[in-house]
């Protein structure tokens, strides 16, 4: 049987989401199943204190590889520094490269990728705190034949999108020539599924065109996505079977709107959630309350799947 990891990023004000979502993977995933939470180091206590043996918490530095350093307490200290851009973030410091400083978002997305070194499975599964399992997700839904789904979305991204940058910066750091065509596919979901050694091939790649080390060169982009940066090496380095199980639905339901859902909104978005789906997104930064979000859940978690 295909073994299973699955991998979050959080901190301390995703707590309640992120408790909602491990809870539905202790529901939905089989016994065997570890979810991986990587937090700040300060907020490591407030993690464990959540007390399921499914649960593996780590901290940004138990995973980070030399070269790059978390410093949570300053990222903390710089929000409360007044007059200072609400823009300005310091997450971690880069050695080779100490200024810019990282950005939290940037450093979610590395930490994500260190789990490669540190998770023993054959398919590792991300999903954020804004995500919650409704289905079933099984390993059988993920990997066929040996080969773990890629979602690719082709021609979805146009350069009027911030996605265009990340696929700009992904062609760097693989070394791959840079068109300004007028399309790229997107690889970004609520929930998306890598293959390891594809990953660790995918780093190394990395580290061949930087010249050094693979965290440190995606430390110094203001513009990344891992999900983008994956995706873009399996369809440009990737062997016939790597590629033959790429997909172009989610497996996650998802509200990318800007403003909060509404409580009149919850059926249309239900009626929207299709038979393969076994999550549902709705973006933290809409401030969507917690009664619309479980509401949600509670209509598709009780309904048997069409």
């Amino acid at each position: 049987m295909t073994s299973m990891a699955v991998i979050t990023p959080s901190f301390r004000p995703d707590l309640a989401g992120f408790r909602r979502l491990h809870a539905s993977v202790r529901r939905y995933t089989d016994a065997g199943v570890k979810h991986h939470v990587i937090v700040p180091g300060r907020d490591a206590r407030l993690f464990r204190d959540i007390g399921s043996d499914r649960l593996e918490v780590w901290t940004y530095q138990d995973v980070l590889p030399a070269g790059v350093t978390a410093t949570d307490r300053l990222a903390v200290a710089t929000r409360r520094v007044p007059g200072l851009p609400a823009s300005f973030n310091c997450a971690a410091i880069n050695g080779r490269r100490p200024w810019k400083p990282v950005r939290g978002w940037v450093l979610q997305q590395i930490v994500k990728m260190c789990m490669v070194d540190h998770v023993t499975a054959e398919v590792l599964v991300n999903i954020d705190s804004d995500v919650v399992l409704v289905r079933h997700l099984a390993p059988e839904k993920l990997v066929r034949d040996g080969t773990v789904r890629l979602y690719t979305l082709k021609n979805s991204i146009g350069p009027e999108m911030r996605h265009y940058r990340w696929a700009e910066t992904a062609h760097e750091l693989l070394g791959l020539p840079w068109t300004l065509e007028d399309s790229y596919p997107d690889h970004i979901a609520g929930l998306v599924s890598w293959d390891p050694r594809l990953l660790r091939a995918c780093l190394d790649r990395v580290e061949e065109v930087s010249g050094g080390p693979w965290a440190q060169a995606i430390a110094e982009r203001l513009r990344f996505s891992e999900d983008i940066l994956y995706g873009t090496y399996v369809r440009a380095f990737g062997s016939e079977p790597d590629l033959r199980f790429q997909r172009d639905t989610t497996l996650c339901h998802s509200y990318w709107e800007t403003e909060a859902m509404g409580a009149d909104q919850v059926e249309r978005f239900v009626a929207g959630f299709k038979d393969e789906d076994c999550a549902v997104h709705i973006q933290s930064n809409t401030d969507t309350e917690d009664r619309v979000f479980s509401a949600v859940v509670e209509r598709l978690s009780g309904a048997s799947p069409r």
